[in-house]
């Protein structure tokens, strides 16, 4: 899996080396393709399972590595400019929401709804301030309930169990948002069409 190459890829630079490749694996997970990165949040967080610090700089370097994995997409398509019918295509399909602006960031951590974010960001012209708060924030909040359900596991379970529960925790909190995700879908879609973009 590419996040295990990442990991081992920066191996050698100890700690250090831990949290450049979660910022990695959460930056292609944002701009190009999933990574699972909670899944290896899980594994490096058991580098230091009882350390405070190490689970503070953890949440707050991958939150930031979200914001960056955002932005660098949303700075792709605004530089190469999406063909015409695929921006009417998204533009549709946001508006075919409930929430079609920027809380759909919010949403989008408990039910993921919306795939590459940052290219929705750049072409319904959303507000960039509103974008880098709820997508740091959010990040923030998810990868806190990661950490918490790492360290639990930790401190109650032998440290060669304790990864392997997390994970099984973790798919659980996965699949649970993929099904709010699938039956917000099915609701949206039982109350009609998308609505025509107005551009």
């Amino acid at each position: 899996m590419i996040g295990e190459d990442i990991i081992g890829m920066f191996a050698s630079l100890g700690d250090l080396g831990m949290m450049l490749a979660i910022t990695v694996i959460i930056w292609i997970d944002g701009t190009a393709f999933p990574t699972l990165p909670e899944v290896w949040m899980v594994w490096i967080f058991g580098v230091h399972p009882s350390s405070f610090a190490w689970a503070v700089a953890l949440i707050l370097v991958a939150s930031l590595a979200s914001l960056l994995g955002n932005f660098t997409l949303y700075g792709l398509v605004k530089i190469a400019k999406l063909p015409p019918w695929i921006q009417k295509k998204m533009k549709q399909y946001t508006n075919f929401l409930v929430v079609h602006d920027e809380r759909l960031l919010l949403l989008n951590r408990i039910a993921p709804i919306v795939p590459y974010t940052g290219a929705f960001i750049a072409t319904c012209n959303w507000n960039l301030k509103k974008c880098a708060v709820y997508i740091f924030a959010s990040a923030i909040v998810k990868f806190s309930i990661i950490v918490l359900i790492s360290w639990a596991s930790f401190d109650q379970l032998k440290e060669d169990v304790a990864p392997w529960v997390s994970l099984a925790f973790v798919a659980v909190f996965m699949l649970a948002s993929v099904i709010v995700s699938f039956v917000y879908k099915k609701r949206q879609t039982s109350k009609g069409e998308p609505e025509r973009s107005q551009s």
